[in-house]
């Protein structure tokens, strides 16, 4: 990617790059489970899961979309 560095310093504007996750798990996960207990964070629509046999089905499943984080369990 590449950006007109002086327009924009001349615009005041910030680029933040962020590689794997920007954030302090010992502050930002306390404040995820906070809101999960206060009902504002439903953790439960994100996560599916799927017998870990049935692992091309839940990468078929990611790629299509129909997922949106696909948890494997080992029964």
């Amino acid at each position: 990617m590449t950006f007109d560095v002086m327009g924009l310093l001349s615009k005041g504007v910030h680029v933040h790059g962020v590689i794997e996750g920007d954030s302090d798990p010992g502050r930002f996960l306390p404040e995820l489970i906070g809101l999960h207990r206060r009902g504002l964070f439903a953790l439960e629509r994100l996560v599916t899961t799927f017998p870990f046999e049935d692992i091309g089905v839940a990468v078929a499943a990611m790629a299509d979309g129909s997922v949106v984080k696909p948890v494997l369990t080992f029964v």
